[in-house]
């Protein structure tokens, strides 16, 4: 069985003595105010598992729900605890959605103990395998779901495995499948662990979930029921190999492979010996994670990472402080941590003055719109402790900054002392902030904190700095330091000093807030509106109470962006700002003047006025963002906190498309997919085409790209296991470039009655022209018949494999569901154009085309042509396969095209038929209408009688239309059948 344990201390596993603290949010019932209990983690990091003293009952939670496990969160129900009992705390935060998650909390004996369990438990939930368990690891983590959590008896209840297989089957067909597998037993009777192994819940899984689709491909392959060695070979190469492969780079399966996979799925000793796969050997193969859906090397750091910044993508969020709504909506210092874990490197902090309590202090709020306030320090703390724990990648932070000049400096006071080194202070001597000069790269900035924010110009910043150190000028309580002085204008000298502003942050004024209730829901405050100033720091622009739902109406209506002012900056903020320094965006004529091009300047777009310019301006868009940084945010109007398209804006390559994370809408589930590959580190290089200077690219392009070779892409949706419900269906789209996005098209006849293998009669789904497969994503959706989503899955079409895969689907927050899967056929191969089918006829083309391309690109990836020169033989000999496959390939889209014009040809037939129905019932209808000699009464009557026969027969002219056109469809694909074996006997003869 495949499965590993993690390199962890091995205390983790045996356990140790702590306290349980008790919460509302959990629903544990236990004896005493705070038992004491052993808490471990099982030996595959799957669960975290504690038992209380004196009990045997068992309580789990499963790795992949975590969020984030840490310490220093004071205790809810715990009065009295101070700073250093506070560092004893463990939290853990699960759930499926990262606004909405429930918190679990232990006291441990010491802060050191603490801490490596947080530590380790934030790395288990934060493993990539665990995210892409193959169905065998699922089938072992579902058997895990069942046998680790025992009652207080020490067993395991019937109920609980019951419930787990009965998504549509009567209890009693579980409990017969039972007594088959040796155990007699009632839904209310409980099972000893020892009765309870995997290779018992393997055996009556097999048995509840009857394989009838595997067993069909299982006998197109097999001869007397078993798979021989050589027609193994035959089929992994014809259906698991991707055919764009270069079959010298990447090798054609050979018997070697195969007798391997003979070895480690197959059960019985005697095809093993015999070199032969049976039907449960190939049913584990399949499951197994030797067949992944996706490469694995996708998965871990692969990207080349000393590029320059603009030439990612960034994982950003907007707004990223709010866990709801942008109008009333909950603040929280949380989520920062929770969605730094989770990836994102762009993160937003909206930065206003406190009032009332919190007079004084910079805080984190969404201005004018009534949300609850966070403290700025408290914001700080939680991103310097979450920053680099799941990549060492650069942090953007986006500061909106509203705060008056006082406050602003007491920012740039703590994030100096709060940040300390993480901090980019200054530009790296390798990089001037000079135009023309590129940013640099992800690498070279590891482990560094980057604040995005408007900056004073050089000599004004520079005059200012020397008022302040003059005392000329008073901006705050506290003065700038030489260090700052020094810093940001190395050429001012002076022997004037002082000492460096030390802030009080403690980690007990630090503390989370699901430990402190904001003002407004303590009643200290109400909800606040700020009244019309020209002048932030104006006594008249204090908020005022009003009255909270006749002002959030008027919000709703009248909400907007608040703008910040390019002048109204105080010089020791502005010196923090480096290679992100935001700027009004001046126009495509000005940035394209090599001159003016200063790649630290970057410029933000919200979702309208971003769709503006790539209508309008598409490719000078794509130009500007391969040198700088672009930031796209929402429109003002999203106060439900909803998502538009990020792919839109990946196309044209804007690096910072800044979504809301509390939504797990389409949107954030396009994104969540996207920077899950190259270790989640929340920077993807962007396709070649986004990042060449010297070369034009066109998003709205509709023939093949150059330097791009263009994908077709077929998929077969064949069965869904553990879908949860009587009745479903599943869609398949395709996002990517706007002429190779297509929605709502594709999805399979809803089909009831069998939840635990549901057979979807469908045909292959063809995506015929995928003009850029690097920016394409393929998404599956599982749906039941009210059309309630299920799971879904979006997987880049660059790293998706061919063949026959499982798909294991996921929660619309990400989260991989139970043991919910999709069994499909994924059909990748190279685009062929229409005109190609001629050429290839050519046999003498054929070979040289052939051999020259496998000759170009062995040359490019080696670099040495003398050693080229020696595989050209080799080559050649090889050609009479690449122009046989090449044939049938031309062969198979020239039918399947005809078959979709066909389709298509139908499809207007039809909407054709239904708008002239339309009209002549409009018609009719105007005709009684006018006619006012007829009574009113009697006028109605005569409609409703008229659309009563109307509908009868326009039904039966959509039914005869229809009919006639599924006999085309029929005896188009009998002539293509016809002169398939007769084309493929000419082909012979040709190769």
């Amino acid at each position: 069985m495949e499965h590993s344990t993690m390199e962890m201390p091995g205390f983790l596993w045996q356990g140790t003595q702590c306290t349980f603290v008790k919460s509302k949010d959990t629903n544990i019932s236990y004896d005493g105010i705070n038992p004491s209990c052993l808490l471990r983690l099982d030996e595959e990091g799957m669960f975290v598992m504690w038992q209380f003293n004196n009990q045997k009952e068992v309580h789990v939670l499963e790795c992949s729900n975590l969020r984030e496990a840490t310490t220093g969160i004071q205790a809810k129900d715990i009065k009295g605890t101070n700073e250093m009992m506070t560092q004893r705390i463990l939290t853990i935060f699960h759930g499926h959605e990262i606004s909405n998650l429930v918190v679990v909390q232990f006291v441990l004996k010491s802060n050191e103990e603490a801490k490596v369990w947080a530590d380790n438990i934030t790395k288990v939930s934060y493993e990539l395998k665990y995210r892409h368990l193959s169905p065998l690891s699922i089938m072992r983590k579902q058997w895990k779901r069942i046998y680790l959590p025992i009652n207080n008896k020490g067993l395991i209840p019937v109920r609980r495995l019951v419930k787990s297989f009965t998504s549509d089957r009567n209890e009693k067909v579980v409990l017969q499948k039972l007594k088959t597998c040796g155990l007699i037993y009632g839904k209310k009777d409980e099972i000893s662990q020892s009765e309870f192994s995997f290779e018992f819940y393997q055996k009556l899984y097999n048995k509840m979930c009857s394989r009838g689709d595997v067993e069909n491909i299982f006998h197109e392959i097999s001869h007397n029921d078993i798979i021989d060695i050589d027609a193994l070979v035959e089929w992994m190469n014809d259906n698991q190999r991707d055919p764009r492969h270069n079959e010298i780079l990447v090798p054609a399966f050979d018997r070697k492979q195969a007798a391997n996979i003979i070895q480690k799925f197959e059960p019985s000793q005697r095809n093993i010996k015999n070199n032969c796969l049976s039907l449960e050997g190939f049913t584990l193969y399949l499951a197994s994670d030797e067949n992944p859906l996706i490469y694995f090397d996708k998965i871990s750091l692969h990207a080349d990472m000393e590029q320059p910044l603009s030439h990612y993508f960034i994982n950003s969020s907007h707004n990223t402080y709010l866990t709801g709504f942008q109008i009333r909506g909950k603040s929280s210092v949380d989520i920062y941590r929770h969605i730094l874990l989770s990836g994102c490197r762009c993160i937003e902090l909206d930065c206003w003055d406190g009032k009332g309590e919190l007079h004084g202090e910079p805080i984190i709020t969404h201005g004018k719109a009534m949300c609850t306030d966070v403290l700025f320090k408290n914001v700080l703390v939680a991103i310097r402790d979450a920053a680099f724990v799941t990549s060492q990648y650069p942090v953007i932070l986006s500061f909106e900054t509203h705060c008056s000049k006082p406050l602003q400096h007491k920012m740039a006071m703590y994030c100096r002392e709060i940040f300390g080194e993480m901090l980019l202070d200054r530009n790296l001597e390798s990089h001037p902030l000079l135009p023309g000069q590129p940013l640099p790269s992800p690498h070279q900035l590891q482990r560094k904190i980057l604040i995005k924010n408007k900056r004073l110009q050089p000599d004004v910043e520079k005059a200012q700095l020397e008022d302040l150190k003059s005392d000329s000028v008073t901006w705050g309580d506290d003065d700038v330091t030489d260090e700052t002085l020094e810093e940001a204008h190395p050429e001012l000298q002076s022997t004037k000093s002082c000492d460096d502003t030390k802030l009080n942050i403690s980690s007990q004024s630090c503390m989370s807030d699901i430990s402190v209730e904001s003002n407004i829901e303590k009643g200290l405050l109400k909800p606040l509106v700020a009244t019309k100033s020209n002048d932030s720091t104006k006594k008249s622009s204090i908020r005022k109470p009003v009255d909270g739902d006749v002002e959030a109406d008027l919000m709703l209506v009248y909400y907007a962006y608040q703008k910040t002012s390019a002048t109204n900056i105080h010089p020791s903020l502005s010196v923090l700002v480096n290679y992100c320094q935001s700027v009004k965006f001046p126009g495509f004529k000005k940035v394209q003047a090599e001159s003016e091009k200063c790649c630290f300047h970057m410029s933000s777009f919200s979702e309208n006025g971003g769709m503006n310019y790539i209508k309008s301006n598409a490719v000078n868009l794509t130009n500007y963002n391969k040198s700088q940084l672009s930031r796209i945010y929402p429109r003002g109007n999203r106060v439900d906190s909803s998502n538009y398209m990020p792919q839109i804006f990946w196309n044209v390559g804007c690096q910072l498309v800044s979504l809301n994370y509390q939504t797990s809408d389409l949107g954030m589930q396009l994104n969540l997919a996207k920077f899950e590959y190259n270790a989640a580190c929340g920077y993807l290089l962007k396709p070649e085409a986004l990042r060449q200077e010297n070369k034009s690219f066109d998003c709205f392009a509709e023939s093949t790209i150059d330097g791009v070779i263009a994908a077709q892409c077929g998929v077969k949706i064949i069965s869904g296991q553990f879908v949860s419900t009587t009745s479903s269906f599943v869609e398949v789209d395709m996002y990517g470039l706007p002429n190779d996005t297509i929605r709502k098209e594709f999805r399979t006849s809803i089909v009831a009655n069998n939840g635990l293998n549901t057979i979807y009669k469908s045909n292959e789904f063809l995506f015929r022209k995928v003009i850029y497969p690097d920016l394409a994503m393929l998404r599956f959706t599982l749906y039941d018949d009210g059309r309630q989503l299920i799971g879904q899955r979006v997987v880049p079409l660059n790293s998706l494999q061919t063949g026959y895969r499982y798909v294991p689907l996921r929660s619309p927050g990400g989260v991989p569901l139970d043991s919910t899967t999709l069994f499909v056929k994924i059909n990748l191969k190279s685009y062929v154009p229409d005109n190609l089918l001629g050429e290839l006829r050519d046999e003498d083309s054929v070979a040289m085309n052939g051999s020259c391309c496998l000759f170009q690109f062995l040359r490019g990836y080696h670099g040495n042509e003398e050693h080229n020169e020696q595989r050209f033989d080799k080559i050649e000999g090889e050609c009479g396969t690449v122009k046989r496959r090449a044939l049938v390939s031309a062969l198979d889209a020239i039918h399947k095209e005809a078959i979709e014009s066909m389709k298509q040809n139908h499809k207007t037939e039809m909407t054709e038929l239904t708008s002239d129905q339309t009209k002549q019932w409009m018609a009719h209808s105007k005709q009684f209408n006018k006619n006012k000699q007829i009574p009113s009464a009697e006028r109605e009557r005569r409609v409703r009688e008229l659309k009563s026969q109307s509908v009868k027969k326009f039904t039966d002219q959509r039914l005869k239309l229809s009919n006639k056109h599924g006999k085309q469809l029929e005896k188009l694909e009998l002539d293509q059948k016809e002169v398939s074996t007769r084309i493929n006997q000419q082909i012979d003869k040709l190769v």
